[in-house]
């Protein structure tokens, strides 16, 4: 496996579950903070995160550079590493379908399931954190639901494994395909 990507709307886990595999590696003692992101040691070879996690929208949408981005992906896997990322800012039209045009079966994507109603309790909880009231406007949270859904489904065309996950289904998911 080379490419891992991450898809969901905002409030489906995307960030969730990038913390638990980071959490579960750290607890193997394999992560180490590298170039913005981190890089873990897996089974002899490199797997390269991009972006932090030390906020609660993190990731990718921490970068706001998306061919900076694409840039990252494609130098890390130069660097004979793998790369795992998510972001709402990656579920690039054009960028995305060229990578898995280019790597074919070697980029899969977890597009999360979650429910749109699950969605918006998380945004509201988050929202609530920052003491900030519940989200007024639903439109761009169900806007990116649907941009998601397009998104794996022109990945999948273009040669990329697509594999529709639930949030309880992720992790696992992602570590049967990195066989951490």
């Amino acid at each position: 496996m080379a490419i891992i990507q991450v898809c969901g709307t905002s409030g489906s886990g995307k960030s969730h579950l990038m913390r638990s595999f980071i959490e579960y590696s750290r607890k193997e003692g394999r992560v180490q903070e590298k170039d913005g992101g981190y890089l873990i040691h897996l089974n002899g070879s490199g797997l390269f995160v991009l972006g932090k996690y030390d906020v609660p929208t993190g990731g990718c949408d921490t970068i706001h550079d998306i061919a900076s981005i694409y840039a990252r992906i494609e130098d890390a896997v130069g660097n004979h590493d793998h790369v795992l990322y998510e972001g709402l800012f990656v579920m690039n039209q054009t960028r995305g379908p060229q990578l898995a045009e280019k790597y074919g079966k070697e980029m899969a994507l977890l597009q999360l399931t979650t429910p749109l109603a699950t969605c918006f309790a998380s945004i509201n909880a988050r929202r609530a954190e920052r003491g900030d009231g519940e989200l007024a406007n639903h439109k761009n949270t169900q806007d990116n639901y649907r941009r998601a859904t397009n998104y794996c489904a022109k990945m999948r065309d273009s040669g990329a494994r697509v594999f529709r996950v639930s949030r309880d289904e992720a992790l696992p998911k992602l570590l049967e395909l990195l066989r951490a």
